[in-house]
């Protein structure tokens, strides 16, 4: 037992198991050393001590930090060195506010375009993802710096997120939804991984040995703490003996009361709770921050991180379309319509917002470069209604633009309350009152170049119309000079889409198996997720995954492949007058594979004329597929083609290799005795009964709840009504109103004792739950 646990009483060890507050491990009354968390992962989240006791809904009150682009936006920089640098800035912050540890990077695969929360994460393939992950994480944990590797697993909607059940197959859960996470526990180890809200195959990601066990500790090497989401334990004893090393936040005593009461009996706890405790001892002194300075923001180079805010934005725009209209010829007029010109969109709303100082935005940026500008709101970006006056002073701007020949810049994209935390959208549709908008003014014969902004693929059904589209993503707080410098060819655009953009939901792998009130997800897909589905099915999309335009033009030669050292090389060219960088791409593709999966990629940037021969280092599974008989990765002998690419669809190079046994003699699978019955009780009993007036339980939600009861449902009512009176009168609509009321609807009755820092008590829960069943004494 590690010696510092000898110290500590039995209650103190139960203690141990639970967050203090929202943010901090136990210190046992200074006797342990204990750490401090933030939300991340695209900036610090962090909450002073005073807000500690604020309404759940008060999420977006922290303190000013520098906010970088999103996950998003950062995975189509497809620069590994940019993660790693963006965690890194990161880091000096959470050094100088006493952070120890930082909540992210979040790698969950984007099943559909349509997860509200799609902008934390990086991409539909997984070896992208988790790649990214890898080099983020090594990056902020080189400094000291502790991660939190989230969400583990399947969390990939957030639509009843506390509560769905994921039901997937053995394969696809290990090659597609458990692999982004395996690689970046193997390449970079965080300190800790985020086990998520929803059930996996009929049980609690939080209480599944099978994940928290054989797969993380047993398959992969995980050396770290296990932290559940915020509020995700559900049954602390369960979780706990599954592998749970730390349960956040603060239950105010109610899992230490759950625990108590089987402690003495339950030997096989008693030993979880000591390899819980040492885990989390272990971690308080190796990322403790005691000999970091105290917080003083005046410590933070908010200058240079800006800096680096601006070089990660311009890095990673993703030039959808470009017919010669950009760059823009200096100091020209320009006509420029859309709210989002002045009231840029820069990141998303939920845990991850950041206190972020005012920058100028691209209207300002742009006319710090010279530009003459004529604008027009057009839209607003708030919540309220369209100015029937500011529509015709827009279409009046057009209508000049298209009579004087000026370049009209059309700025539209995911406003507020169309994506965040808590809530899915339902469609990948533009905003009404910006499309109507939009048509009317290409009606005016203008010539449009689109800007757009989103989290997400959006549908830019415009592509054709328009001269140029230059998509933006959520690039953090530098939005509006990135635009200029982009816009303005000081910078020549390098992002390629990280996943793909279909022409419409509905042509989605899971369009009508996503999100809804069922809470049982069967994913029938299976492996076909994002490019696979495309590819395989042969569905035409907008612009396929790894697909970016630039100012300059690349010319790829002389592939070779070393398929023993898992390592293709060939040369890049760049055969335009401008400096340009080029994310090459490697896809590998079995002979009889329905369709091509990325195994390497790398960015280089090359002068005019320039040629520089590109090495990549494959994935370690490029000559691999999962075996359900072995539960592992094998290698397989055969044909494959190896391609370079520019994206999946543009096949630069591609030469046919066989594959022998000779080369794939260092490629053999991992030494590993998996447990079979934990396997094939996690693959058959996939299914859970929802449950109804007379047998709901703590693990239920008051939304179910008050479907069936009238007295839950006036419950219900007043704790919103409550709530609402709290925040100032705003909308239902707002990203941090709608959070809240996901998570007062959706959580787990167990879960709202956490989240509602004790409001919601273990006495007032029994009260509810006896309501529900129609039980009134």
């Amino acid at each position: 037992m590690n010696a510092d646990l000898e110290k500590l009483t039995k209650d103190e060890k139960i203690r141990l198991f639970n967050g203090v507050g929202n943010w901090n491990s136990f210190d046992a009354g200074g006797r342990l050393p204990s750490f401090t968390m933030s939300d991340g992962p695209h900036g610090l989240r962090k909450q002073d001590a005073v807000q500690e006791t604020e309404a759940y809904a008060d999420i977006n009150r922290s303190r000013l930090a520098t906010c970088f682009p999103t996950s998003s936006c950062m995975a189509a920089s497809w620069d590994k060195a940019l993660l790693s640098e963006e965690g890194k800035s990161i880091a000096e912050e959470a050094q100088c506010q006493e952070v120890d540890l930082v909540l992210g990077p979040g790698t969950n695969i984007k099943r559909s375009p349509l997860c509200g929360r799609n902008f934390e994460y990086f991409s539909e393939d997984p070896y992208l993802a988790g790649t990214l992950a890898a080099s983020y994480i090594n990056g902020m944990q080189a400094l000291g710096i502790g991660t939190s590797l989230k969400h583990f697993t399947c969390n990939n909607q957030e639509k009843r997120r506390q509560t769905s059940n994921s039901i997937v197959d053995e394969k696809t859960l290990s090659e597609i939804y458990l692999r982004p996470f395996e690689i970046a526990v193997r390449k970079a180890q965080p300190a800790s991984i985020m086990v998520s809200y929803n059930k996996v195959n009929g049980e609690y990601a939080a209480a599944s040995k099978f994940l928290l066990t054989e797969v993380l500790r047993k398959k992969w090497g995980f050396k770290g703490m296990v932290i559940s989401d915020w509020g995700a334990c559900i049954g602390a004893a369960n979780c706990l003996k599954a592998g749970m090393s730390l349960a956040m936040p603060d239950s105010n005593g109610y899992f230490s009361h759950q625990l108590s009461a089987v402690y003495d009996e339950d030997s096989v706890l008693r030993d979880k709770l000591d390899e819980a405790n040492s885990l989390v001892v272990e971690a308080a002194k190796k990322w403790n921050g005691g000999h970091r300075q105290k917080a003083d923001n005046s410590k933070i180079d908010f200058v240079a991180h800006h800096k680096a805010a601006l070089r990660f934005a311009t890095s990673s725009a993703v030039l959808l379309k470009n017919d010669g209209a950009l760059p823009l010829a200096p100091k020209t007029k320009l006509a420029v319509i859309g709210g989002l010109a002045a009231t840029m969109k820069f990141q998303g709303g939920g845990s991850s917002h950041i206190n972020a100082a005012e920058y100028p935005s691209a209207l300002e940026s742009l006319k710090a470069l010279g530009y003459e500008i004529d604008y027009a709101e057009g839209y607003p970006t708030d919540l309220g209604n369209v100015s029937e006056k500011g529509y015709a002073q827009a279409l009046e701007l057009a209508k000049k633009a298209a009579s004087e020949k000026v370049p009209l810049l059309f700025f539209c994209g995911l406003t507020e309350e169309f994506e965040g935390e808590g809530f899915d959208r339902e469609t990948i549709a533009l905003p009404q009152v910006q499309t109507k908008l939009l048509d009317q003014i290409l009606e005016t014969g203008a010539e449009v170049i689109a800007v757009t902004f989103s989290g997400a693929p959006i549908d830019i059904y415009f592509a054709d119309k328009v001269r140029a589209v230059l998509h933006m993503y959520l690039c953090g707080e530098a939005c509006g000079e990135a635009c200029a410098q982009l816009l303005s060819g000081n910078v020549n655009p390098s992002g390629k889409l990280a996943e793909t953009f279909p022409f419409s939901e509905k042509d989605t792998p899971c369009y009508g198996n996503f999100g809804g009130e069922d809470d049982n997800i069967e994913y029938k897909e299976g492996c076909l997720v994002g490019y696979r589905y495309y590819e395989a099915k042969k569905i035409p999309v907008r612009y396929e995954f790894g697909f970016g335009l630039s100012y300059t033009t690349f010319e790829y030669s002389n592939l070779e492949v070393d398929a023993a050292a898992r390592r293709v090389s060939f040369d890049i060219k760049n055969t335009g007058t401008v400096k340009g960088a080029e994310a090459a791409q490697v896809y590998i593709q079995r002979a009889g594979a329905e369709y091509p999966e990325l195994r390497g990629f790398e960015k280089v940037e090359l002068e005019p004329g320039e040629t520089k021969r590109v090495s990549v280092e494959l994935d370690e599974n490029a000559f691999k597929s999962y075996d359900t008989s072995a539960h592992n990765f094998v290698p397989l002998v055969g044909t494959y083609k190896v391609m370079a690419a520019s994206s999946v669809k543009k096949i630069q190079l591609e030469k046919e290799v066989e594959v022998s046994e000779g080369d794939l003699a260092g490629q053999a699978a991992d030494a590993y005795s998996p447990d079979v019955t934990l396997y094939n009780d996690f693959f058959t009993n996939t299914f859970y009964e929802q449950h109804h007036r007379g047998t709901f339980t703590t693990a239920d939600n008051l939304g179910d709840m008050a479907k069936e009861s009238f007295a839950v449902r006036m419950i219900l009512r007043f704790i919103i009504r409550a709530m609402l009176s709290t925040m100032k009168g705003k909308s239902k609509d707002d990203p941090s109103v709608k959070i809240a009321i996901s998570a007062i609807e959706e959580n787990p009755l167990e879960s709202l004792i956490s989240i509602t820092n004790g409001v919601l008590s273990e006495k007032r829960m029994q009260g509810i739950l006896r309501l529900a069943n129609g039980k009134h004494k």
